[in-house]
């Protein structure tokens, strides 16, 4: 049986986060959570960027063949926000009364048409975007989780997450993190202040109680899975350099799985759930 250790991590938001959803009109959505997928993408890249002789020997495949080893040595949850309270980091589940107000925003832009030297036709847009900072009453904002490590990871994993940016419009600074934490929890198995129960074996499961809210807190692949809520299709575009067509970046569109979204309500309880890639929960098969 492999042994993972499990680890609460904290990242303090400097600057606004957009996680692209989809768009809506002139409307870019986010979704109001870091999803595993988006986590992979900045940890790979981090430890990349951060291993020179990797990059020389490999040169771009680097990415490809470190975040196959991310995929393989580490699981994880979404990072939630959080605020600081009177308990510790106390998280802001997206799906309760008041969050939207209280946290998202947007952002209009346009690009420009340099030669008549005004807003190009039809670029006019708004970003939506997680605020550094609540909207009410001004209290910094956090992103809380949980990592889970394979005990023979050799992984330069700790350091990576010291430099992380998450999501989009990251060359205008976006998505800035500062590591807050990353504690060795050993005392107890419990996750997001009970919600739910992480459990050792060869994947790391995830088990939703009785005493929790019984609300999914990943995306959830929606075959063999009884719950209520909406689903979605997880698609991405994404730089694959090695595909012999669309291998630019963006060009190429991959499909993760049809899920329920987190915030959805389990039927039953308890029910466990295995922590697939990118974070995507899978229910656990019957024994």
């Amino acid at each position: 049986m492999t042994a993972w250790k499990v680890f609460h991590v904290v990242f303090r938001l400097k600057a606004p986060m957009h996680i692209g959803c989809g768009k809506s009109g002139n409307l870019q959505r986010t979704y109001p959570f870091v999803t595993g997928r988006v986590f992979w993408g900045a940890v790979t890249a981090r430890i990349t960027r951060n291993n020179p002789e990797a990059l020389r020997q490999h040169g771009q495949q680097a990415y490809r063949l470190i975040g196959d080893l991310v995929h393989q040595d580490l699981a994880y949850t979404y990072l939630y926000p959080a605020v600081k309270g009177s308990s510790g980091f106390e998280v802001q589940w997206p799906w309760a009364h008041g969050f939207i107000s209280r946290h998202i925003r947007t952002y209009a832009s346009t690009a420009l048409a340099y030669p008549e030297q005004q807003a190009e036709e039809a670029s006019l847009h708004e970003t939506e975007y997680l605020t550094p900072f609540t909207c009410d009453t001004g209290e910094q904002v956090y992103l809380r989780g949980y990592l889970f490590a394979k005990e023979s990871s050799t992984l330069q994993w700790q350091t990576a997450l010291g430099k992380l940016q998450f999501g989009g419009e990251r060359c205008y600074g976006w998505g800035d993190v500062e590591m807050i934490s990353h504690d060795d929890q050993t005392t107890t198995s419990e996750l997001f202040d009970g919600q739910a129960r992480f459990i050792d074996g060869d994947f790391p499961v995830i088990e939703l109680s009785d005493s929790s809210e019984g609300r999914l807190l990943a995306h959830t692949e929606a075959d063999n899975c009884q719950a209520h809520g909406l689903t979605e299709p997880l698609v991405g575009r994404e730089w694959r350099s090695g595909n012999p067509v669309n291998r630019h970046a963006g060009q190429h569109v991959a499909f993760n799985a049809f899920c329920f979204k987190p915030g959805s309500a389990v039927t039953s309880l308890p029910c466990r759930f295995q922590i697939g890639k990118y974070g995507i929960w899978s229910p656990e098969p019957s024994p």
